[in-house]
């Protein structure tokens, strides 16, 4: 299974280690019970202004969001488990992941520095809580009703304690705008 990890740092005065991020990925890909498109995986970290542009060109929604998942080649309307083969975890759709796309997810720094000074976590938090939450929506999972928002938030935090198992959370690298 392809895992490669397109990382775009857009919001000025944002970085953040791109091997860092596709270690994320890799882990949540090889680790979360949820299967995920196989193919590569864009992440872009953006501002207000693009997130709205986008919010607003793609889903007609001209407000601030947090975080903003477009589906690649293969879409999964509903999560999925993964499926083990041979002791090791497969896509059950993974032919000619080579080539592949999984989907983008695009996270909101602004907003997370705005959620995280409200919540008083730190912004290296919140924003890989909004990658974890665009990679479960790529994984199938959704929050628009009551019921599947729990499953959402459950899910949120499983995959977080896993990635703070193998010591990829919170993030190291994100150096945010002052």
């Amino acid at each position: 299974m392809s895992s490669e990890t397109d990382v775009f740092c857009g919001r000025e005065n944002f970085s953040v280690d791109e091997t860092e991020i596709s270690a994320v990925v890799d882990c949540l890909r090889e680790h979360a019970p949820w299967a995920f498109p196989a193919g590569t995986l864009s992440v872009a970290f953006l501002g207000d202004d693009e997130i709205c542009r986008m919010h607003e060109e793609f889903l007609s929604d001209p407000s601030k969001t947090d975080v903003i998942t477009f589906p690649g080649d293969e879409v999964f309307s509903a999560p999925r488990e993964r499926v083990e083969s041979a002791g090791t975890a497969e896509d059950p759709a993974s032919d000619d992941s080579a080539s592949s796309f999984a989907g983008e997810i695009c996270v909101c720094v602004d907003q997370a520095l705005r959620m995280a000074k409200e919540l008083n976590v730190a912004p290296a938090d919140e924003v890989l809580l909004y990658l974890v939450h665009g990679w479960l929506h790529l994984a199938g999972l959704d929050d628009i009703a009551e019921n599947d928002r729990q499953a959402m938030r459950a899910a949120e935090a499983l995959a977080l304690n896993l990635l703070r198992e193998k010591n990829l959370a919170p993030l190291k690298t994100a150096v945010f705008p002052r």
